[in-house]
């Protein structure tokens, strides 16, 4: 059986990664992991091979990012995201109908505000192939972000134009719930590493090309005529979780699955869409669906049903709701139907989950 809170672990190291260099940067790491409901002392000495649920990486990423912006500095990394910068940018494209009109729209949003945060794209398209180019101006960066006692900061040029493309590929799978096949990758710095180039290419199915003119993704024109799939309201469900949704992925991100996550945030906590209709909402047939969410090694019923186990989860943490009343809320007529749903998604029954809610919500890291 699954365990839907498993499912997207992420290694304590990266946890102490990003604690570490909040100090570098003079920011205190410890309350920072306590506005994300972590121990930092706890964190720090817990064996780095250990794994933390990725959400809780997410709360630790985006609070940091706010702390950033606090020092009214543009976040330099990941093309921007957990920023205002990047949420507001969302909001401009959100409505474009193809993909190639919502990167036409973010290259001018980003292209007039490249005066303040130092980094945007461009588009550069002919018949056959087209070129996002992320440009990201590591002289304009503030050096308070790259402090010299950073281990990284021999490669923090590398670090910020990689870290940007691999968000950009991610979010075009998510806008358009189609991964983006491509036929280049260029990074305009030295390799990191060995084990950095291999986790790029695994990551974006291809091998970066560093020590190049420019730092930019390379897909086929047509491409550019795919539908975007999403509305406001999936995007601010999309957007409460920018950071768990893109930059924790550390394998191939699945594009359908991922925006099928955030359409059902459409449907609030009751009745949700039939197969059928989400695959019209995906501009797709039933068949293409089916076929895209097994290559994802998932299907439909289990995205339900790990979307339905996450708001029962955070409704349990309310202790004024009773089970059944969540149980309702979910669509099932009786608390027994709610009851034996739940212990199939988690593993133990909702009574057992709010018993175990101070152990659940502890940092103790997952040695498995």
């Amino acid at each position: 059986m699954t365990d839907i809170n498993r499912l997207h672990d992420i290694s304590v190291k990266k946890f102490q990664r990003l604690l570490d260099y909040l100090e570098h940067v003079g920011i205190d790491s410890k309350t920072i992991a306590q506005q994300a409901g972590l121990d930092a002392k706890k964190l720090l000495s817990a064996p780095e091979q250990g794994t933390l649920p990725g959400y809780k990486y997410s709360a630790l990423y985006e609070n940091a990012a706010e702390a950033m912006q606090e020092m009214d500095i543009a976040v330099p990394w990941g093309a921007g995201i957990g920023s205002d910068v990047f949420r507001f940018m969302c909001y401009s494209i959100i409505n474009c109908q193809n993909l190639e009109e919502a990167l036409n729209r973010a290259a001018r949003y980003q292209k007039m505000l490249y005066p303040i945060t130092g980094y945007k794209i461009t588009v550069n398209t002919s018949a056959d192939i087209t070129e996002l180019r992320y440009e990201f101006n590591s002289d304009f960066a503030n050096k308070q972000f790259t402090p010299k006692s950073w281990d990284r900061n021999e490669h923090s040029d590398a670090v910020a134009k990689a870290s940007g493309l691999r968000v950009w590929f991610a979010f075009i799978g998510w806008l358009t719930a189609r991964e983006l096949q491509l036929t280049g990758l260029t990074i305009s710095a030295p390799p990191v590493s060995e084990a950095y180039t291999t986790s790029m290419a695994s990551l974006l199915g291809i091998t970066p090309k560093f020590n190049a003119e420019h730092t930019a993704l390379f897909f086929n024109s047509s491409a550019l005529r795919a539908r975007t799939v999403h509305t406001p309201t999936s995007l601010e469900a999309f957007l409460q979780h920018a950071v768990y949704s893109l930059i924790t992925q550390d394998s191939r991100p699945a594009s359908t699955s991922a925006a099928i996550r955030s359409l059902l945030a459409n449907s609030g906590t009751g009745s949700l869409p039939s197969f059928e209709a989400m695959a019209e909402d995906l501009h797709m047939s039933p068949s293409s669906l089916r076929r895209r969410l097994h290559s994802e090694d998932t299907s439909y019923q289990e995205l339900k049903d790990q979307y339905r186990c996450d708001i029962a989860m955070r409704q349990l943490r309310n202790p004024m709701l009773k089970i059944h009343e969540i149980g309702e809320q979910l669509g099932f007529l009786e608390s027994s139907s709610f009851i034996r749903s739940f212990r199939n998604w988690a593993g133990l029954t909702p009574k057992q989950f709010r018993d175990q809610l101070d152990d659940l919500e502890s940092t103790e890291p997952s040695n498995g």
